[in-house]
């Protein structure tokens, strides 16, 4: 049972981290400082929302609350998305913002991922360790990659991504 929590947890969490990886480059393209404290604030709001998914979940998966929720998400990220494209990245009170806001909301799909895989199988600890390396791990590893290529083609890849989620989560609420 240690594989299938772990397993539960960790795939999905990865993609996530991925896009977490997206706002954390778009913040600290501009400015670093805050950028990175944005980030460091992000992961940190997201391990501490664990125990409040745990608790929180009956409520989190009924149809109306799933509905608002990948609402909000969803135009939270296209709007993103479109404020970065017609603008440059943020400035340093919105390179905090953008990290800490983007990556707690890419966080709130980890916990219910981690939590889920907890409640399925029943395994606290593998459930955990699979969601937090999931999402850490693509985080690390896809900042450390996006730091050699252009800035422009990174922005360009980060709000076609944007966009591309924001739509595919808009949508899914939708039907």
């Amino acid at each position: 049972m240690d594989e299938v929590a772990f397993l539960a947890s960790f795939l999905p969490c990865s993609f996530e981290g991925f896009e977490m990886s997206l706002f954390s480059y778009i913040a600290t393209s501009n400015n670093r400082k805050m950028g990175n404290l944005g980030t460091l604030t992000g992961v940190l709001l997201v391990l501490s929302l664990i125990y409040l998914t745990y608790i929180f979940l009956p409520v989190l998966i009924t149809d109306t609350s799933e509905y608002i929720i990948r609402m909000s998400l969803g135009f939270l990220l296209i709007g993103m998305a479109t404020l970065f494209f017609f603008r440059d990245y943020p400035e340093p009170r919105g390179a905090f913002l953008t990290a800490a806001l983007g990556i707690t909301a890419e966080g709130i799909e980890v916990d219910t991922f981690t939590v889920s895989s907890w409640i399925m199988t029943g395994d606290y600890t593998w459930a955990l360790i699979g969601g937090i390396l999931g999402f850490m791990w693509s985080l690390i590893a896809f900042r450390i990659i996006s730091v050699k290529f252009p800035k422009r083609i990174m922005k360009n890849v980060a709000v076609g991504l944007l966009y591309t989620v924001g739509f595919i989560i808009l949508t899914s609420g939708l039907i």
